[in-house]
């Protein structure tokens, strides 16, 4: 147990030392992102380290962020540029423009958290998709993520006097009740407890005086159409610790998921070898199947659009997964200075459903890739930190 902390400690250290390496530096000369050295188990490992955070987006970025700041989220990198290369839009799926802009944008975080429960929260200016999110936990694709809480009881009551939404009445007994609730534009979180609330005292009087109790994310709940396949394909990552099992719901838990009939699914926790630990839920829906495809790019629609995992060598892993078919959104894109000189990169992978799986780490410098014909030299805008004044741009552009 003790080592399992050291190592979701240092996993987090990690993860923070690698935003701050994507951050917007405005004084400091900016410096490569590196990872420590680590032991590749065999030549097909991909290297994957840890979770970073999943991205959704939303088209009122302010109110937003207040609402997860309610949650416990206090605590957030900013500073990333509104606007980058057209590699790095062709990485989200964004074929048919010269750049993509950002309207806000910040990756924010629980302090103190036991695992990473960051969230990369963005606003898109171009292209903007307002579609709704996933209206049911039981939609193909990152449907929902879990938030554990030490406080049941206490953070349902005040979440229902904040208006927060819920899809039903929690479900289960002290010590293992949960219940989904929905952000301002209608994102799915599942609110549990695991352990019985007299075994967790409060850290320090400062969590008394939390208002939500939030320590955790368990696990992203991925619902998938065949499961035998994502095991395959999440396997191949180095999710290869995987605890299957197989479940019906009478029509009274059915509820608390939004459904109106019973409900018969077949699961597996997959959790990463090494690294932090990290688990995702994979379900397949037996009964009821909503056969609604997930998300297509572009990866900008409202929702848990796609999960940042870290691997240590992003050159070896891409080449890794190709050599076992392993599709992609497309290439390699340097990120996120906007000079296309990054020696780190983010690449998507593409899951049997077409999930959006973002892969993250060094890379091999490349060659700045010029802009297509007919687009012009990409314009860098970065956000003030005085949010009060506009952004500034440099190497002045437009879109297309």
């Amino acid at each position: 147990m003790i080592r399992r902390r050291v190592l979701m400690a240092l996993s987090g250290l990690l993860c923070a030392v690698f935003l701050s390496a994507h951050a917007q530096e405005s004084e400091a000369p900016r410096r490569p992102f590196q990872l420590p050295p680590i032991e590749y188990s065999s030549p097909d490992d991909v290297g994957l380290i840890a979770r970073i955070h999943f991205a959704t987006h939303t088209p009122d970025f302010k109110r937003a962020r207040e609402f997860y700041r309610m949650l416990g989220y206090t605590t957030g990198m900013g500073g990333f540029p509104l606007t980058n290369t057209h590699t790095m839009a062709r990485a989200l799926g964004m074929f048919d423009i010269c750049q993509y802009e950002l309207v806000d944008g910040e990756v924010i975080q629980i302090p103190g958290s036991l695992n990473t429960t960051s969230v990369d929260l963005l606003q898109f200016k171009t292209p903007f998709n307002g579609d709704p999110p996933y209206a049911l936990p039981n939609h193909l694709g990152m449907a929902y993520a879990s938030m554990l809480t030490t406080d049941f009881g206490g953070d349902l009551a005040y979440l229902q006097s904040q208006s927060v939404r819920f899809l039903s009445e929690p479900w289960g007994v002290p010590g293992n009740r949960y219940v989904f609730f929905k952000d301002l534009d209608g994102v799915l979180y599942k609110l549990e407890e695991a352990f019985p609330p007299s075994l967790v005292p409060p850290d320090s009087a400062t969590d008394l005086e939390k208002k939500v109790h939030i320590v955790a994310m368990p696990y992203i709940g991925v619902n998938v159409s065949d499961l035998e396949a994502s095991l395959a394909f999440y396997r191949q990552l180095g999710y290869t610790t995987v605890a299957p099992f197989e479940y019906h719901g009478s029509l009274e838990e059915a509820r608390a998921w939004g459904l109106d009939k019973p409900f018969h699914i077949k699961s597996a926790d997959m959790a990463l070898a090494r690294g932090d630990f990290h688990r995702l839920r994979l379900t397949q829906w037996i009964e009821p199947f909503d056969p609604s495809p997930p998300y297509p790019p572009p990866i900008n629609h409202i929702g848990i659009n796609r999960i940042a995992l870290i691997v240590a060598d992003l050159d070896r892993a891409v080449a890794v997964l190709k050599s076992k078919g392993v599709p992609f959104l497309s290439e390699i894109a340097p990120c996120c200075s906007g000079t296309g000189e990054d020696e780190f990169a983010i690449i998507h992978a593409l899951d049997p459903d077409g999930v959006f799986v973002e892969l993250v780490g060094a890379i091999k410098k490349q060659k700045p890739v010029p802009p297509p014909q007919g687009c012009p030299v990409p314009a860098i805008k970065t956000r003030s930190a005085d949010p009060l004044v506009p952004p500034a741009s440099e190497n002045p552009g437009s879109q297309r």
